[in-house]
């Protein structure tokens, strides 16, 4: 419903502008749809509104129609839940840090992890690894 107030514009004797005339047509509209007016009454509330000259002629109108209500406040929304890490990445980044150490500290280059590397990285069923673009076909 619009927030269209009669009671809004103060005493019945202050003149109404153009705006405050559509407004007031516009509320109609909308009493007339939910179903308060009928065709008739409908038309003669809107050529009343177009016609008046006061807050208090526009009143009028209204006087056995329902206020606006304020909007009912809506409940926030919980955020969403933290995803946890995946174990695989985690797992495959802690092998490759302890293949560095035991590189460093053996001097022997560990051939271990080119397997580690590929399925690490690979494009899984799973998701895991490199997500680059996809495309669609067809």
């Amino acid at each position: 419903m619009t927030d269209f107030d009669p009671a809004v514009y103060g005493p019945p004797t202050v003149r109404v502008g153009t705006t405050e005339r559509e407004q007031a047509a516009a509320a109609l509209g909308e009493h007339f749809a939910a179903g308060r007016l009928d065709l008739t009454e409908y038309d003669d509330r809107v050529s009343r509104a177009y016609a008046a000259k006061t807050a208090g002629e526009l009143a009028v109108l209204f006087s056995d129609l329902p206020r606006p209500q304020p909007p009912a406040q809506q409940a926030p929304t919980p955020p969403a839940p933290r995803r946890a890490l995946p174990l695989v990445p985690v797992g495959a980044g802690a092998l490759v840090v302890l293949a560095f150490v035991f590189a460093i500290v053996t001097h022997i280059f560990p051939f271990f992890l080119f397997p580690v590397l590929f399925f690490a990285f690979a494009r899984g069923r799973r998701g895991y690894g490199f997500q680059g673009p996809r495309y669609h076909r067809g």
